[in-house]
């Protein structure tokens, strides 16, 4: 089995660091529920390049970005004894070192870093780990069993044959070791 592991949003909590750098500098203040909808950004007046570029920043802090939830390392592992795990992200490619110390300082292991992943689906992965609601409905509609990870932005998204809610990693070993 192949698995394709997102990693802002369900590895780091990186829209905390991007809530930080925003709040601090800019309006509207946002809160992490204000973050309800995928492109949450056009809602409140923000363009795409001032939040890319804050996303950018937050990066660039990789230090500061903790992990979504504790035993990573470990729960990642397990991911890997149920089949081979990627790291699948849109980070462009220029973060890609950024990315790589930040998994290495948590000490999560995978087979593979794939960088500026545009089109997930299209990847050809068998289960994917991710909080988009694009890639559920993508996932969905082609046939792959889709993992989302529960979060303020993809509440709109209904669990289906193919999409289950998760809202763990451990959630997610016990559906892919058939528990859930």
């Amino acid at each position: 089995m192949r698995i394709a592991l997102d990693l802002d949003g369900v590895l780091a909590d990186t829209i905390r660091v991007w809530l930080r750098i925003w709040n601090e500098e800019r309006f509207p203040k946002l809160t992490y529920e204000s973050i309800d909808t995928w492109d949450f950004w056009r809602k409140h007046g923000i363009s795409e390049s001032e939040f890319a570029g804050v996303f950018a920043r937050a990066w660039r802090m990789w230090e500061e970005i903790p992990p979504l939830e504790e035993g990573l390392a470990e729960k990642v592992g397990k991911l890997s004894e149920l089949g081979k795990v990627d790291v699948v992200t849109g980070r462009p490619a220029e973060e890609r070192e950024r990315v790589v110390l930040w998994l290495r300082k948590h000490g999560i292991g995978y087979e593979r870093l794939v960088v500026g992943a545009t089109d997930k689906v299209r990847l050809g992965y068998e289960v994917y780990i991710d909080d988009s609601p694009v890639v559920a409905v993508q996932g969905s509609n082609s046939g792959r069993l889709v993992l989302l990870r529960d979060q303020p932005w993809n509440r709109e998204v209904r669990s289906n044959f193919y999409i289950r809610r998760i809202r763990s990693l451990e959630e997610a070993i016990r559906v892919l070791s058939g528990e859930l």
